[in-house]
């Protein structure tokens, strides 16, 4: 990867605070929600668009890569590939918010799908 702080720096606090998951597991999230914030789509086209270039990779590189972050294990290359149980997210997720939270009351919506 290139040189850019930012990313680097957003990378460290998401293995930070999900230390249920694996390092390139998490560096995918980071991926995925750095393009986001950037690209304001959640998009693949347009994250792996804005990535690419960022972080000096081809669009189809960038694209598989971030692919790669949700796909079964089984539909990844290689022989050690793990897929992303997001079950083991969410306490991790929700300690992160609430370490930040300063109000008395938290909505928390959950879609079935």
């Amino acid at each position: 990867m290139s040189r850019q702080p930012e990313l680097y720096q957003w990378i460290d606090t998401v293995v930070t605070h999900f230390p249920t998951i694996s390092k390139p597991q998490a560096l995918g999230l980071a991926l995925w929600s750095f393009g986001m914030v950037i690209a304001r789509s959640c998009g693949l086209t347009a994250v792996a668009n804005i990535l690419a270039p960022l972080l000096g990779q081809s669009f189809n590189s960038m694209r598989e890569r971030l692919r790669d972050t949700y796909r079964e294990a089984g539909a990844k290359a290689g022989d050690q590939r793990a897929e992303l149980d997001v079950t083991l997210c969410w306490a991790s997720w929700l300690a992160w918010i609430l370490s930040g939270w300063v109000g008395t009351k938290l909505a928390i919506a959950i879609d079935a799908t």
